[in-house]
């Protein structure tokens, strides 16, 4: 059982028996006294345990073990420990007497708490003229994750964490020889972002023992195995979302370190607590909407809350809280995004934070060429145009009071305006998949090709939020065009045990500002909060946020809406989207094929021409 606000000190130990005492003194000295220090005999054969000996007692403990390297008695300790918060201190170096407390401070600073913390110290040398101990220097800095997977700045006896830590990142890598701690340090704030407390706690003595490890085992061999072990968390940024990559290059490390730790898949599913903050949000510019869909809420008035658009400020209010960790945002909801006037104002204001955007539209609002220009140049990444059919009786079922036409030609003014302005913005023609269009697939990828969109996708349906389902009218009759697997001869889905990542990774923001878990959610029967009284960045681990993981990690049956959520489904081998082509590639493609067979036969013309020149002569 933990014992709640007690240190657990690992002290491993080899051979030392002439200098562990002032480390073991330093710990008996500190000012916070709720600790056990557990010290490690890894096969001493010096006397140490007569050192050791006096020093022991109800919260002092020797053990001893064969040989076999600092991590293995390091990690014999850490099966030992009972205290909720573990410490290192290395049998040659010294603490503060402040430094548990001051750590057990920062730890404890906010809500949550945090869960790792360094410190600096100062680092001492053997004078070569004099044999005395000299400050050399102070280690210890800001944290910054891509310079720790360059070189360690954080010593271990600096260190403190949590003791449930260790179930997520695991012990000390055994195989090892050398820079261990690195590795440790490496594994453990790429899951954990650790506070860093300025002050100088520790004192380091480097070279002190002559059997340290930094004296004894290759660095170079131990720098390069390390390097090649952790090279997982040194990649490019990359999301996908819906069908698409989107890559960043020479990210703040702040952002890198929080969608590194968002990306890693694992869950707390002790406490609930998301790893970092959002770096993909949606958001919902207005849900006014100029269509009335039957399988839209918002088209059949079903919202069940007012209609209403975010304003600007409400947005950049969201943008500035999130900053620091947001890459992504999808700008819809329920509602139609290009009715809003300011989405433009919305999207240039991400960008200029070096967020990426995509939004979507059913085409009906491409006659204001002023406004149409100036989403385009707003640094919008991704614009999505819904057309499923080329047929206006067809289309209309779907896109109820929508225009074909309208919205074909909008788009195609569209494509030359983008072209006109020299606009990056990728446009996307996208078909939803149903029985009632399958037999259009090849004409819509033909039309969109010729148009000269970006990119044409085709995504599968999910004709339900909840219930009742729907899959039998409405989903394609060609199993590879079907999103769910079902049973045989039958429309009925197969439920299978999933976990739900969405409310781990990201969440939405309706237009009247309710913080929402999921775009299902549209009449807000979940929400957690609101921007007007809380910000996202409070309520994200906070206890609504982290009851509600709860209740959908263990209860999900409890809850109508995520009881029913497609998540709960097998999916098909088709899943979410049928194909996603980009056209772009394909001209290049074909621009390549075009310039090499033009360079073939400039090579055959030069050549004939060559040779008859120099047979002439």
């Amino acid at each position: 059982m933990v014992k709640k606000g007690m240190f657990s000190i690992v002290m491993p130990v080899w051979n030392r028996a002439n200098i562990v005492s002032r480390a073991i003194e330093s710990v008996l000295s500190q000012s916070y006294g709720n600790y056990e220090l557990i010290i490690v005999d890894d096969g001493s054969e010096d006397g140490l345990d007569e050192v050791v000996r006096p020093y022991l007692s109800h919260n002092v403990f020797y053990h001893t073990i064969a040989h076999g390297g600092v991590s293995g008695a390091r990690n014999y300790a850490l099966k030992q420990v009972q205290g909720e918060y573990i410490a290192y201190l290395d049998s040659d170096n010294a603490w503060h007497p402040e430094y548990l407390l001051t750590m057990g401070e920062a730890l404890n600073r906010d809500n949550p708490p945090g869960r790792v913390a360094y410190c600096r110290c100062n680092v001492y040398k053997i004078d070569n003229t004099n044999s005395a101990l000299r400050l050399d220097s102070v280690r210890g800095e800001n944290f910054n994750f891509k310079s720790l997977l360059s070189g360690n700045y954080i010593d271990l006896n600096t260190l403190v964490h949590a003791k449930e830590c260790i179930d997520r990142v695991g012990f000390f890598d055994e195989n090892l020889r050398r820079l261990v701690d690195w590795d440790y340090i490496v594994r453990l704030t790429a899951k954990f972002e650790p506070v860093f407390v300025h002050q100088v706690l520790v004192d380091y003595y480097l070279g002190l023992a002559d059997n340290a490890i930094t004296i004894i085992e290759d660095h170079d061999l131990a720098y390069h195995a390390i390097v090649e072990k952790n090279k997982q968390f040194d990649r490019p940024v990359t999301i996908f979302h819906d069908g698409i990559g989107y890559q960043w290059e020479n990210v703040p490390d702040k952002l890198y370190r929080n969608w590194l730790r968002m990306s890693q898949g694992d869950l707390d599913t002790t406490h609930f607590l998301a790893d970092g903050y959002p770096f993909m949000l949606q958001i919902e510019p207005t849900n006014l909407c100029n269509l009335a869909c039957p399988f839209c809420p918002a088209g059949r008035n079903d919202l069940g809350r007012e209609r209403r658009s975010l304003t600007l400020e409400e947005f950049k209010s969201i943008i500035d809280d999130l900053s620091d960790y947001l890459l992504f945002l999808v700008m819809w909801g329920w509602g139609e995004p290009l009715l809003h006037p300011d989405l433009p104002d919305m999207i240039r204001y991400a960008t200029s934070k070096g967020i990426k955007t995509v939004t979507s539209t059913n085409g009906h609002c491409f006659t204001n060429e002023r406004y149409i220009a100036d989403l385009l140049t707003s640094g919008l990444t991704t614009l999505i145009v819904a057309i499923d059919s080329l047929k206006q009786d067809n289309y209309e079922k779907f896109r109820k009071n929508g225009s074909l036409n309208k919205a074909l030609e909008g788009l195609e003014r569209t494509i030359k305006l983008k072209n006109t302005l020299g606009s990056n913005t990728h446009i996307n023609m996208r078909m939803v998949i149903t029985k009632q269009n399958e037999h259009e697939l090849a004409s819509l990828r033909a039309k969109a090709k010729m148009m000269g969109v970006d990119r044409f996708s085709v995504k599968t349906v999910n004709p339900s939020c909840d219930s009742p389902f729907l899959d039998e009218g409405v989903v394609p009759e060609k199993p590879l065009y079907q999103r769910f697997a079902y049973k045989k001869n039958t429309y009925q889905r197969i439920r299978v045990e999933a976990d739900c990542s969405y409310i781990w990774s990201i969440c939405l923001v309706h237009s009247n500002g309710d913080i929402i878990p999921c775009c299902y959610d549209y009449n807000a029967k979940m929400a957690i909060g609101n921007i007007h009284t809380r910000k996202i960045s409070e309520v994200w681990n906070g206890p609504e946020f982290r009851e509600l993981r709860r209740t959908v990690t263990c209860e999900r049956d409890s809850l109508n809406r995520c009881k029913n959520c497609d998540v709960n489904f097998k999916l098909s081998k088709t899943g979410w989207f049928y194909e996603s082509v980009d056209f772009r590639k394909e001209r290049a493609g074909g621009v390549k094929m075009h310039l090499a067979q033009g360079l073939k036969n400039l090579k055959m013309k030069v050549g004939s021409y060559t040779q008859t020149w120099f047979g002439s002569s």
